[in-house]
């Protein structure tokens, strides 16, 4: 049986600071939506995902309107390091903000893009993600997941071919269980037909 749990058991500190931070993220007042997902390794990790080398921080995405509500949230509770702020590089725009909480940066991404490998791809928390995002329990804390299909994007946008080549055995396993998000992303960004035709492959997801 699938428990999350087994796989955090070898970092008590990084665990504490995952149900610390639901905690304080929960919503503050009854009906208020301001969804976020857990990604990055951690996110991969908690899905059974092997990685090479452990978490050493904690990536939160949320849509743009969530950013400061989030923050004000974290203010109270976690050590502020910076932000919000636009922040854009080469390949990335984004609102970024930094906290600590425990031993683990925490890394707030709001309004992400990519711009790589003659593709854009915009992250859409409640659009897209969120109603497919695993949830997972620590100490009754639950944790909603960056979908699988967000991390393997991603990190082929990046090339990252430790994580892609590991994310896409696990989707190619059961690939009915995520063809529609794939299909909702790749609708919804503008991916060159090579990237599309990757990704396709990789997952077993037919086209």
């Amino acid at each position: 049986m699938y428990n999350p749990e087994q796989y955090v058991q070898s970092h008590p500190q990084l665990k504490q600071s995952l149900i610390d931070l639901a905690s304080w993220l929960a919503p503050e007042h009854e009906g208020e939506h301001t969804h976020w997902l857990l990604g990055g390794s951690c996110g991969l990790l908690l899905q059974g995902i092997p990685l090479e080398e452990a978490p050493r921080d904690i990536d939160l995405y949320a849509d743009g309107d969530a950013v400061n509500l989030l923050h004000k949230q974290l203010q109270a509770h976690a050590v502020v390091l910076d932000g919000p702020e636009q922040n854009e590089t080469r390949m990335y725009r984004s609102i970024l903000s930094h906290y600590q909480a425990g031993d683990y940066k925490v890394e707030l991404v709001g309004e992400f893009e990519v711009r790589a490998r003659e593709s854009y791809y915009r992250v859409h928390i409640d659009r897209n993600l969120y109603n497919h995002a695993p949830v997972v329990a620590l100490n009754g804390c639950s944790l909603a997941l960056m979908p699988l299909a967000h991390e393997l994007i991603f990190n082929l946008l990046r090339d990252r071919r430790d994580r892609y080549e590991r994310i896409a055995e696990h989707m190619a396993a059961e690939p009915k269980h995520h063809r529609e998000l794939v299909k909702q992303i790749i609708a919804a960004n503008g991916f060159h037909p090579q990237m599309i035709q990757r990704i396709y492959k990789l997952t077993g997801i037919d086209n």
